[in-house]
C-alpha cells in the first residue's frame, strides 16, 4: 500500500510539473496584436469615392441594383496597439448619393442613403501593408423616388470581404454570400425591394489622412 501511494504521489507530481511547463510555454507565446497610427491630431479621418468607381448596392433576391457615383464617409481610427483586429476604426457616418447627385436605380428611380448608426472596421489578416477585414454593424436608410412615388427601406448586416491598404485605399468587395438583409421596406417600391431580401455592397474609398495599420 505504501509503495502504491508513493508511486501515485510521484505520478501526480510529474503531471503537475508537466502542466506547469505547458502553462509557462503557452504564456510565453506572443499574442497577435494590431497597431494603428493615424496622423490626424484628433484621430479622425474622411473618405471619398475613388474617382470613376461607383458604389453598387445589389438586391440579390430581386436582381435590382442601385448605383452611386458620389459617396463618402467619416470616422475615427485611434492611435494605439490592439489585442485583436476588432474595431480598429469606426465609421461614424456614411452617405451614398447627395441631393445634387442622387444614386440611380431601376425604373428611372433616384436614391439617397445614409447610415443610421456607427459601423466598425475590423482586421482579419495582414500582409505587405494590406489589411483584409470586415465592416460590421451596418444599418442604412434608403429613400428612393420614381414616377410611382416614394420608397423607403432599411438594410442591416455586414460586409465581410474588404481590404485596407496603408496607401489609404479602403475597398469593399461584394460578398459571395450576401450578409446584408432588408429589414424594412414600405411605399412605392414596385416589388424591387422587400423586407427579408438579401443584398450585397461594393465601393472603393480614398481615406484622408492615410492611416497605417500593421500586425505581426
Amino acid at each position: 500500500m505504501r509503495r502504491t501511494t508513493r508511486i501515485t504521489a510521484i505520478t501526480a507530481a510529474a503531471l503537475m510539473t508537466a502542466a506547469g511547463a505547458a502553462v509557462t510555454t503557452a504564456s510565453a507565446t506572443p499574442q497577435a496584436t494590431w497597431t494603428v497610427s493615424n496622423p490626424s491630431a484628433n484621430d479622425t479621418f474622411t473618405a471619398v469615392n475613388t474617382s470613376g468607381v461607383s458604389a453598387v448596392l445589389t438586391n440579390v433576391t430581386t436582381g435590382a441594383t442601385i448605383t452611386c457615383a458620389v459617396y463618402g464617409a467619416n470616422g475615427t481610427a485611434v492611435d494605439g496597439t490592439y489585442a485583436s483586429g476588432a474595431g480598429l476604426a469606426t465609421i461614424a457616418s456614411a452617405t451614398f448619393g447627395t441631393t445634387a447627385n442622387k444614386c440611380n436605380g431601376p425604373l428611372g428611380s433616384k436614391w439617397v442613403s445614409s447610415s443610421a448608426q456607427p459601423m466598425k472596421l475590423n482586421g482579419v489578416s495582414y500582409a505587405g501593408g494590406v489589411t483584409k477585414g470586415t465592416l460590421t454593424s451596418i444599418k442604412v436608410n434608403l429613400t428612393g423616388t420614381s414616377l410611382l412615388g416614394t420608397c423607403t427601406a432599411t438594410i442591416e448586416g455586414s460586409a465581410n470581404t474588404g481590404s485596407y491598404s496603408n496607401t489609404g485605399v479602403l475597398e469593399i468587395v461584394p460578398d459571395a454570400t450576401p450578409a446584408l438583409t432588408v429589414t424594412a421596406a414600405s411605399g412605392a417600391c414596385a416589388g424591387l425591394i422587400n423586407t427579408g431580401n438579401k443584398a450585397k455592397f461594393g465601393a472603393k474609398y480614398q481615406v484622408t489622412p492615410a492611416i497605417t495599420v500593421t500586425s505581426p
